[in-house]
């Protein structure tokens, strides 16, 4: 009986013991501070470009080191790895051009020297960026160069260019350190969705003054040009009893490319196709007239028809919805890649 009562106090405290151990644990939990939430960064309004100014250094150069190749091997295939879309269409045919006639002057100088990168914030593909050239050594215009990556694993290509009109003024984009946001060919936040621009852009140059969309484009050089041109020809055929002929479409394949200004409006490329025909009398002879026609006619025997093809690229830029200003163009590519006697 006695070893019974002696062993059953200490149970008791063995017992107690663990109690308060476990009611110590319960109360140091209790008495500590709440384990902090983990919260995830809060993310930018603005992604971050997706390319910087080291990188697209990096593009520029790359593309000049194709450029430069392909010119001095005179081999268009040096081109496809670095060159895309209206880009490389206008440069195998200048190429082949100037090749064919001597003269490396046919070739457009492409400066990689750049004043100027609007940079993506595009995550998804493709991504475009753009540059502006310093002036070229031949002191013509600013180029205007657009170059697109089409997936992650592929590399920046070149995939147009404009010549800058002599009097253009840019509109102001975001820094390079910000980025500047793509716009989608139908977006409905500018005064005319940017696919509809080039159409409308197109319609004018087909029909001039007689377009319903004349009001919205003033006047341009390339527009002026272009007129000089029509001119110079009708004059020389009216005695053949001839005509002549100029139309624009816009390429279905190349959907325009678009960036945001800082203004709220777009800067947009798009890409064209031209048909020049002329036409004179039976019996009569139109001969190629440029030195780029006359490479691409060879040997090719003249006939009363001439028709020539050509590669055009637009860049314009597009005020927001709501604004009083018109779209104004502010640069041309326009070049001779095919030509037919029938």
């Amino acid at each position: 009986m006695s070893t019974t009562h002696r062993t059953a106090p200490r149970a008791r405290r063995a017992r107690l013991g663990a109690v308060a151990s476990v009611a110590g644990v319960v109360l140091l939990a209790g008495c500590a501070s709440p384990l902090p939430t983990p919260e995830p960064d809060e993310s930018p309004a603005t992604p971050p470009p997706v390319l910087d100014e080291g990188q697209e250094s990096e593009v520029l150069a790359a593309v000049g080191a194709a450029l430069e190749e392909a010119g001095a091997a005179n081999d268009p295939a040096l081109l496809e790895d670095r060159l895309t879309g209206p880009a490389l269409d206008i440069r195998t045919s200048q190429l082949a051009v100037a090749q064919a006639r001597g003269d490396g002057d046919l070739v457009t100088e492409l400066p990689t020297d750049v004043q100027q990168v609007v940079l993506p914030t595009t995550q998804t593909w493709p991504r475009t960026s753009y540059a502006v050239s310093v002036q070229p050594e031949s002191l013509q215009s600013l180029r205007l160069t657009v170059y697109e990556q089409a997936g992650p694993r592929d590399q920046y290509e070149l995939w147009g260019w404009v010549r800058l009109f002599p009097s253009t003024t840019l509109p102001s984009f975001a820094a390079p350190t910000l980025g500047s946001e793509a716009v989608a060919p139908d977006d409905d936040s500018l005064l005319v969705p940017p696919t509809d621009a080039l159409a409308q852009y197109a319609d004018v140059l087909n029909v001039g003054s007689s377009s319903s969309f004349a009001g919205t484009f003033p006047d341009d050089p390339f527009r002026a040009l272009l007129a000089e041109r029509a001119k110079l020809w009708n004059d020389a055929l009216a005695p053949a009893a001839g005509s002549y002929s100029l139309t624009f479409t816009p390429d279905p394949d190349e959907p325009v490319r678009a960036v945001r200004t800082a203004d709220g409006g777009a800067l947009v490329v798009g890409a064209m196709t031209s048909a020049e025909s002329m036409t004179a009398e039976e019996g009569a002879v139109v001969p190629p007239s440029t030195e780029t026609e006359k490479a691409l006619f060879g040997d090719t025997e003249a006939t009363n028809v001439l028709k020539v093809g050509y590669v055009d690229v637009v860049a314009m830029y597009v005020p927001p919805a709501g604004s009083e200003e018109q779209v104004r163009v502010l640069g041309t590519e326009h070049v001779a890649t095919s030509i037919a006697t029938s």
